[in-house]
């Protein structure tokens, strides 16, 4: 816990920053903490274009290592993991890290293509009750092998059975259902509902979950109880689409 927390960020490299480990990075920095990103995959996606290259294991274990050397760690947010043996490699390398966990299940580009071959079996074993999950309508389903969450009660439902698995928060973001702009925070015994105004995305725009997710773990980071730490991610993410800031 700490009024500047260092966040650590494991996540995908996409250049133009519009999304992966750079959106995680400047949303750090806009809410007034310390940063330390890893990528774990490079990406290289345009129009047309669209390839990767995982990190090394090795790498990833020594950039770990060198970022707890020089000071406490005081919240993780794992975005894309190509695989298992680097999910493995960052797990063995965090062992002792006393600090929230927020896991952003994302395996697909927003245009579909794979990003990863983690399966839900993977996110499911990350379970525990400092770590937080923030699935969209289509991930809570894919976690829980269903055909589809649509609505806010269906979501509620999958956010219960997701803390009943042994995670600490699952936050199931709305911002793919039709109509309204509610987001689904579950804790061990409670249900809330974070409501909104839906806003308009500007165009090329695109990143909301990877922010959403990095701003709960600097919040979290601080110390801040889970809904307010919620609240408070929620509300950049809407300062980000009404603005294109942050």
């Amino acid at each position: 816990m700490s009024a500047f927390p260092r966040v650590l960020l494991l996540a995908g490299h996409e250049p133009t920053g519009r999304a992966g480990l750079l959106a995680d990075l400047s949303t750090v920095r806009a809410l007034g903490a310390a940063p330390v990103a890893i990528p774990t995959v490079q990406t290289a996606q345009g129009i047309t274009t669209f390839q990767t290259e995982a990190t090394p294991p090795r790498l990833l274990r020594a950039q770990v290592a060198a970022a707890r050397e020089l000071g406490p760690l005081h919240a993780v947010k794992l975005g894309v993991v190509p695989d298992a043996l680097r999910l493995g490699a960052l797990r063995e390398a965090l062992r002792g890290v006393e600090a929230w966990w927020v896991v952003d299940p994302v395996v697909r580009s927003s245009r579909g293509e794979s990003l990863s071959r983690l399966s839900a079996r993977h996110y499911l074993a990350l379970a525990g009750p400092r770590v937080a999950i923030t699935p969209n309508l289509e991930e809570a389903a894919w976690l829980l092998g269903l055909s589809e969450v649509r609505t806010v009660e269906e979501a509620a439902q999958a956010g219960q059975e997701l803390v009943s698995l042994g995670f600490g928060a699952v936050f199931v973001k709305g911002g793919h259902r039709a109509r309204g702009a509610v987001d689904v925070l579950c804790l061990p015994g409670q249900t809330k509902l974070l409501t909104g105004v839906r806003v308009a995305r500007r165009p090329g725009l695109r990143g909301t979950g990877c922010r959403l997710a990095s701003a709960l773990a600097v919040e979290l980071g601080r110390g801040r109880p889970v809904d307010a730490a919620a609240r408070r991610a929620k509300a950049f993410v809407t300062r980000y689409l009404r603005t294109g800031q942050g």
